[in-house]
Formats: structure tokens, C-alpha cells, sequence
């Protein structure tokens, strides 16, 4: 099976900003009560499976001969932040929900619509790693 290593390196710099380059794009991430420098992690988490969801879309729709003229995602994810400030919370410290809405500008029924978005998901790597579970380890340094 063909695999293929992603990897970068993050460096936290002044207040909460962290910033990492992934190839020729330097990116941060930083809290809006600190420098709002860039978006917060879990902006770039929800975008991050929206923007791969719309690159997946653009593939699948040439690997089935789909014309599409736009292909919009719009997220909405729910977070109980207890988890994440440290307090107590019975509720998973990650999202509790994550609701996908495409707006397909395509010549399908609302039927052909669903089934290509459920494709599309079904390709999507960022969207199987939330169903499933990936092996994350962890260690300091």
C-alpha cells in the first residue's frame, strides 16, 4: 500500500502564537485574546476537513464526469471547552459534533447531490480519520 509521510515542526514564539512552515507557506495559529496573529487551532481543524472535503469534491467529480460550478462547505462544529481550560466535564474534551453542509451547483437531483457528497467524504482522509480510530502517540523531548 503506497504511504506517504507528512511532517512539520512548529515553534511557539511570543504570547500564543505558534508557527510552522509547510513547504513555501509559513502558517500560524494564535488565540484571539492574545495577538489574533492567525486562526485557532480548532478554526484550523473545522477548515482543515472542509477544505479537504472541497479538494476531494474536485476529484471525484472528474473521476465521474460531474461538471461542478461551485462546490461550497460550510462547518459548524459545537466544542465543550471545559475540557480543554482544565475544569471538569463528563463530555469528550474534543468536538461534540461536526455538521457538513455542501452547496452543490451541479446538474443533479438532490439525490445524485447526496450520494456525491457521501463519496466524497468516503475519500476524504481528514473526514475517515474522525470515524475512525488513528494511532496517535506522544513524547517529550
Amino acid at each position: 500500500m503506497p504511504e506517504k509521510m507528512i511532517s512539520l515542526q512548529t515553534q511557539m514564539t511570543t504570547d500564543w502564537k505558534v508557527t510552522a512552515q509547510v513547504r513555501d507557506h509559513a502558517l500560524v495559529i494564535d488565540q484571539p485574546s492574545a495577538t489574533n496573529a492567525g486562526a485557532t487551532p480548532l478554526e484550523l481543524f473545522i477548515f482543515s476537513l472542509a477544505g479537504c472535503i472541497s479538494t476531494i469534491g474536485k476529484m471525484v467529480a472528474r473521476d465521474e464526469g460531474i461538471v461542478i460550478r461551485r462546490f461550497d462547505v460550510n462547518m459548524s462544529a459545537t466544542i465543550n471547552t471545559d475540557g480543554l481550560l482544565g475544569k471538569e466535564t463528563a463530555d469528550p474534551i474534543g468536538f461534540k459534533s461536526i455538521d457538513i453542509l455542501a452547496d452543490i451547483d451541479a446538474d443533479l437531483t438532490d439525490i445524485e447531490k447526496q450520494y456525491f457528497l457521501d463519496l466524497v467524504c468516503h475519500r476524504c482522509p481528514i473526514h475517515d480519520n474522525l470515524l475512525n480510530l488513528t494511532l496517535v502517540t506522544h513524547n517529550a523531548g
